[in-house]
């Protein structure tokens, strides 16, 4: 490795402490300049509610972007303008064929300064979307609040802070990648051993963070009041006024998105080879901030903590323990959109996930593959 891995981290824009969350606390409220987004996001739920979303889009000012001056301006008008942009495609039965141009044109301005899609994703709903009650504690879904909803509501919030939770949890296996490359790259089993039991049981740490979801998040509630907000464009996509002329087809926040989970998978050489996973996967990718999609795939560059694992014993078995946490996450995972999407669905047809693909051959498939990179039997 050229770089060190607290530089490594700092190069992909990857806190060591909070991993993909934003190092600082994200922003709470734009400039002045853009009150009339932050009134009608903060109005949102009432607004979904008496379906008057789109009336209220489309009294608003057509906004210039040069006063969003820093990074933490960028995310939060990236937020604020996805979620406007979700809730005016379905508050209604009927999704519109196009946005309005008051929210199209800055959207259109804040997505390319991010280099990301014009869409909700993980990056917005979940990264960017949370605010500490006690300053003076960490960042756990007890402790947090989100900043923008599409419905609101206790279910709502807690889906995505147990999320925020996840990636907070995991952050501590980003490092102990770095240092397992550098632990290979030296011939140093012994460090290799003691960064796989670390990554092992961060995953298994997540795993109990994702258990706690369906406490307060409501099985129904959840497909019924939220799911619908995070899906991909319907047919045929969306047009934005004033900045396409043909319809542009997007998928919606999905878990997929995690450049978490990817990073996990990548620096472990847990490669998902078939065309019912890979593609998908890749696509995924492009809805990452750019720094964290670059993290992925200098991950996937090598070299392979497996194939270094299989010259030691107690690294085989570390890299195993490794993979059966990946496994049970996995495995929690699939448990749990089964209970709220498939379940819930009124035929298998329509059991989609929230970024508009039918997830449970996607998961199955993600898990088998998980599976074929164990070492031993």
């Amino acid at each position: 490795m050229t770089s060190t891995p607290d530089s490594c981290l700092a190069e992909h824009d990857v806190d060591p402490l909070r991993g993909f969350l934003p190092s600082e606390d994200p922003l709470q409220r734009l400039p002045d300049e853009y009150i009339p987004w932050e009134r009608v996001a903060f109005d949102l739920p009432a607004l979904v509610s008496t379906h008057l979303v789109r009336d209220a889009v489309d009294t608003l000012p057509l906004l210039g972007t040069e006063a969003l001056k820093t990074e933490a301006h960028l995310r939060r008008a990236m937020l604020l303008l996805s979620v406007l942009g979700g809730a005016c495609a379905w508050s209604r039965s009927t999704p519109p064929a196009m946005l309005p141009r008051a929210l199209s044109i800055p959207w259109s301005e804040v997505a390319e300064r991010l280099d990301r899609p014009m869409i909700i994703s993980h990056a917005s709903i979940v990264l960017h979307n949370w605010k500490r009650v006690n300053m003076a504690e960490e960042i756990k879904a007890t402790n947090l609040r989100t900043l923008q909803c599409f419905r609101g509501g206790p279910d709502e919030e807690w889906f995505y802070l147990v999320t925020v939770e996840i990636e907070a949890i995991g952050a501590r296996a980003l490092p102990a990648l770095l240092v397992a490359r550098e632990a290979v790259a030296d011939h140093d089993m012994g460090r290799l051993v003691e960064s796989l039991t670390v990554i092992s049981g961060v995953i298994n740490d997540m795993i109990r963070v994702l258990e706690q979801m369906e406490s307060r998040c409501r099985h129904d509630v959840f497909y019924h009041r939220v799911r619908p907000f995070l899906s991909g464009w319907p047919e045929p996509g969306m047009i934005y006024e004033g900045v396409t002329t043909e319809p542009i087809q997007l998928h919606g926040g999905s878990a997929a998105q995690s450049s978490l989970i990817q990073s996990i998978d990548a620096g472990l050489d847990v490669s998902h080879p078939h065309p019912g996973t890979r593609p998908f996967l890749m696509a995924m990718r492009q809805y990452m901030p750019p720094r964290h999609r670059a993290f992925v795939e200098m991950l996937e560059q090598g070299p392979s903590l497996r194939e270094a694992s299989t010259g030691s014993t107690e690294a085989a078995d570390a890299y195993d323990a490794c993979i059966d946490s990946l496994d049970r996450f996995r495995k929690t995972h699939m448990g749990i959109t089964s209970r709220y999407i498939t379940q819930q669905a009124p035929s298998q047809a329509s059991a989609v996930g929230t970024g508009g693909t039918e997830y449970a051959d996607f998961l199955r498939r993600a898990r088998a593959e998980t599976n074929d990179r164990r070492i031993g039997n």
